[in-house]
């Protein structure tokens, strides 16, 4: 009975100690909130000003409020990199890369912004 005990500690014990895997997360949900945040420092606006609309055939489509009216913003991915574009910006197509770090459930994306923006880099991290 004590020899039982003692192999079910030896056990519990021995698995409490093992490095724990990263929490999943949601990459998807990470993903928004990052670009997000990139096209804020690329408009000098706020990241709350863009709400997200849905994914259309593999890209991110997002709406805010921009010079004279409501406009949509895409998010088209090409391996590591994020090209954003909108018909406002007249051919304009800034891009940034993406850096997955899926041990600590973030996701950045390096970016050149405007003048005006505080942030070189849009990260956002999440975990469930």
């Amino acid at each position: 009975m004590i020899r039982t005990a003692a192999c079910i500690l030896v056990l519990a014990l021995a698995t409490c100690s093992l490095p724990g895997r990263a929490a999943a997360f949601d990459e998807q949900d990470v993903m928004i909130c990052a670009f997000r945040q990139a096209l804020a420092a690329l408009t000098c606006k706020e990241p709350g000003k863009y709400s997200f609309l849905g994914i259309r055939d593999g890209v991110y489509v997002f709406n805010s409020h921009y010079a004279k009216g409501f406009v949509d913003f895409y998010v088209q991915l090409n391996g590591d990199l994020a090209i954003f574009s909108s018909r406002v910006w007249r051919g304009r197509m800034p891009s940034g890369r993406i850096i997955r770090d899926t041990g600590a459930g973030c996701v950045s994306i390096a970016i050149e912004p405007l003048p005006c923006a505080s942030v070189k880099t849009a990260r956002c991290c999440g975990s469930q």
